[in-house]
């Protein structure tokens, strides 16, 4: 979390407390701080002081005077005075209102020294993964899955937007090279492109001799789909570029099986749809099948399958949605002997579809205006004479918003050599498509460059570049239009053109990048990726029906309705609605909400209100197959507090599966960090957090009774403060109690994603400033964000060492390496 910055400094502390002329011996202030220092000196001096040393700081040769000059001490006492490890669980604590003056004082005296404004500065940097994607989306048109072009962008201090990580070697400038080359290929289409085949959903259940596995959290699809036409039930489909107008074919993976004949006793009528228009249809199953299969063994099962292979279709260059679905045959309840692992009920005894494959071009009949080419091709040459004023205009425009910048006759020069020799081998698209792969592998589309200034100054940034920032910030993409004009006339950087666009932007559907991008890895949300449901604990919550998938959506919908709307940013704890849809509302044990479809639901019971009722949250803070109340507990403090617990000593032993031979909660278990004195320090502090929210299980169900041992779950516990809690509501209640704190958290996790860099204590009276701002009217998300575009932090930059020389040759690397790869 961006407010700690490691107490491990006392060498540090001593040596500018003697250069200062500290003295040696506790200095008590007069006035009004008399009563903080007085609190210090009682509760902290026992442990920190310079004979001890204890987290390398020592309090009692320092004075109130001296605070400012050691604001990094002070910052970091304000971080485990805010979570409660100051002092530690057991040792003699102040009551809450002298910790909440403490602060106060402290927090008071540090924003209001005569400090010169921080801006701090960001390095030199490339796009990250998803700026990429969202990039050649807004300049192109084109969705592109970008986990198949680039590697994946290494996390620091919570992001992958930091700029210390964003650089590129050798072998990620050869992928970005290659990533130009395909999404110039895809974009402008191929009128000469070969037959390829290229298979969605699991290869491994295209031709299959056992029942498919299915993608992980796809569904049992014995519902309607979210986007299917009604009257249907369950499907894929996937968005696919095709390079020409053309015939092309479709497999559906097989679905028939010569053991023991499974799902074939009723019939399925199976459709593909182009863009939501079915252009096939045929059944699989019924009495027919059932009975070939029985007779005729293989070459039945060969006979069905081929229904579903080698299927002709026509489609239109550019990217369009197939997709094969069912008709949905009957709502009826299954009558089995053994009920559904669905917790929806619903007959499972139906197909399923878990992969296809598209081939083709097989022919090639002519080349459509996609929504890529109307991007690319602003004109079009009826004469050869009009080819190069038309390729200039072409490339100039994609230019100027690939480089979020005016062009100059030295940056199209280089492009239009690319446009010349692709010209020269494959006419004029050709040209084209080789000019827009020069321009994605540019350094100056994939950095984001601004001047360097003179190094040791510090500079307001251009409205050019701060046009940049804030489009990077909101939409972690591109400027548009609009953003760039402004700024290109100076205009942008005014209060009240600034505030406008601010708000322009975030009401723009790309503003749900902050959801995904930064709200989604403050929270941690990416964790999930690494808690698989057991299969043995949770069969209904595992391998297709694994709701990781749904959480995932649920928690996106849940917070965007939070920050772009009018809504307090405290709502992300306190809201008492959610988003759900049938399969998920079942899995929480709500039972009047149907459909595949989500939608927003006021919650009846006030557990699921807030970040901490959402199974997302409690999944990702779990383990895969139970409950951790250490990591829950570590969760709330990092994320909601802004006071992460220190890194637990090697070796910890695991926590016992039985106490004394017999069953035991998970209260029972960790009945030792009460025990042991140095464990307690920290989980003294942890563990009532997580023990509040043991009511929900390791998938993020809700249960009173503990599974192992059948006895009522004990979910009381008394937080640093005093403050007796009993349940999810006591713990939200004490956690909104104190909104400057979560708000302090909150504010200074977005200020970091939006300087990409990590924060440090001399950015937290800008923190503490924006958030006493929005305090005024109930922390609107949209105030918050218009501090921090107008903070020192964001608009101004301190300057560094020039551009080192392996950047400056980037450009020159890019032009050799495009043409040793030709077009």
């Amino acid at each position: 979390m961006v407010r700690h910055c490691g107490l491990h400094i006392g060498a540090l502390v001593m040596c500018a407390l003697l250069a200062a002329g500290a003295p040696q011996v506790w200095g008590a202030p007069k006035g009004a701080a008399h009563t903080e220092w007085s609190a210090i000196q009682q509760y902290c001096t026992g442990c920190h002081n310079s004979t001890d040393w204890a987290g390398g700081v020592a309090f009692d040769i320092m004075t109130a005077k001296q605070i400012p000059a050691n604001a990094k001490v002070w910052e970091n006492a304000i971080v485990k005075l805010d979570g409660g490890f100051m002092p530690p669980p057991g040792k003699k604590r102040p009551d809450a209102n002298t910790v909440k003056g403490l602060i106060s004082w402290l927090e008071r005296t540090l924003d209001t020294a005569e400090v010169a404004p921080y801006a701090g500065r960001v390095p030199l940097s490339r796009l990250n993964r998803r700026e990429y994607g969202n990039a050649v989306r807004d300049l192109l048109g084109l969705d592109v899955d970008v986990s198949n072009l680039l590697p994946s962008d290494e996390v620091r201090d919570g992001f992958d937007n930091n700029a210390k990580v964003l650089q590129v070697t050798p072998s990620f400038l050869d992928q970005y090279i290659s990533a130009a080359r395909t999404v110039a290929n895809l974009a402008v289409g191929n009128r000469s492109a070969p037959a390829v085949t290229t298979v969605y959903g699991n290869v491994a259940d295209m031709v299959i001799s056992l029942p498919p596995r299915g993608t992980p959290g796809e569904g049992a699809q014995e519902r309607y789909e979210d986007g299917m036409p009604f009257g249907t039930r369950g499907g894929i489909s996937f968005l696919h570029t095709f390079p020409a107008d053309g015939e092309y074919e479709l497999t559906i993976g097989d679905m028939a099986l010569g053991r023991n004949v499974p799902r074939m006793e009723y019939r399925n009528t199976v459709i593909a749809l182009l863009d939501g228009k079915e252009f096939y249809r045929t059944d699989v199953g019924g009495d027919a099948d059932d009975k070939a299969i029985d007779q005729k063994q293989q070459a039945a099962v060969d006979a069905i399958n081929n229904r579903l292979r080698n299927i002709p279709f026509h489609a239109t260059a550019g990217q369009h949605r197939i997709a094969v679905t069912f008709v949905q045959r009957s709502l009826a309840e299954s009558d089995s002997r053994v009920q559904s692992l669905t917790v929806d009920g619903g007959n499972d005894d139906v197909q399923q579809v878990h992969a296809l494959a598209i081939r083709g071009p097989l022919k090639v009949t002519g080349m459509s205006e996609s929504a890529a080419r109307a991007k690319i091709f602003i004109c079009y040459p009826k004469q050869p004479q009009d080819e190069e004023p038309c390729a200039r205009k072409i490339i100039s425009t994609l230019a100027r918003r690939a480089f979020r910048r005016p062009v100059t006759e030295e940056d199209l020069h280089p492009l239009m050599a690319f446009y010349a020799a692709g010209h020269r081998e494959s006419g004029f698209e050709g040209g084209i498509r080789d000019a827009v792969s020069a321009i994605l592998a540019s350094p100056f589309f994939l950095y984001r460059v601004e001047d360097a200034g003179a190094p040791g100054t510090t500079e307001t940034v251009s409205d050019v570049e701060l046009a940049s920032r804030l489009s990077f910030f909101l939409w972690s993409s591109l400027p548009d239009d609009e953003l760039l004009d402004l700024a290109v006339r100076n205009q942008l950087s005014k209060p009240d053109v600034l505030a406008r666009e601010v708000r322009r932007m975030l009401a723009d559907p790309r503003a749900k990048s902050l959801v995904t991008g930064f709200a989604f890895e403050w929270l941690n949300v990416p964790e999930l990726d690494e808690i698989v449901p057991d299969r043995r604990l949770f069969p209904e919550a595992s391998g297709i029906l694994d709701p990781r998938p749904l959480y995932r959506k649920e928690l996106e919908l849940f917070i965007d309705s939070v920050l772009r709307s009018d809504q307090p940013v405290t709502a992300l704890l306190t809201a008492n609605y959610t988003y759900l849809n049938e399969p998920l509302a079942m899995l929480y044990g709500i039972r009047d909400v149907k459909g595949g479809e989500f939608r927003r639901v006021v919650l009846q019971d006030s557990d699921r209100d807030g970040l901490l009722g959402k199974g997302a949250v409690l999944m990702l803070s779990s383990n895969p197959d139970r409950t951790s109340p250490v990591r829950r507990g570590a969760w709330i403090l990092e994320k909601l507090f802004g006071s992460p617990p220190p890194t637990p000593p090697p070796n910890v032993a695991k926590l016992p599966d039985a106490v004394r031979g017999k069953p035991a909660t998970m209260r029972e278990r960790m009945a030792i960090h009460s025990v042991n004195p140095t464990c307690h320090s920290c989980h003294g502090v942890i563990d009532p957090l997580g023990f509040a929210l043991e009511n929900f299980n390791a998938i993020g169900q809700y249960s009173a009774i503990d599974p192992a041992t059948h006895k009522v779950l004990d979910t009381s516990g008394t937080l640093p403060d005093g403050t007796h809690i009993s349940g999810p509501d006591d713990l939200r209640r004490a956690i909104a109690a104190h909104p400057e704190v979560f708000m302090e958290t909150f504010t200074g996790e977005l200020l970091s994603y939006a300087l990409g860099r990590a924060l440090d204590y001399r950015d937290m009276p800008t923190v503490r400033h924006i958030v006493r701002a929005a305090a005024q009217d109930h922390y609107r998300f949209a105030d918050i964000v218009l501090q921090i575009v107008a903070s020192d932090e964001f608009r101004r930059r301190d300057s560094a060492s020039p551009v080192p020389a392996p950047t400056l040759k980037t450009a020159s690397l890019v032009k050799t390496s495009l043409r040793k790869g030709g077009s």
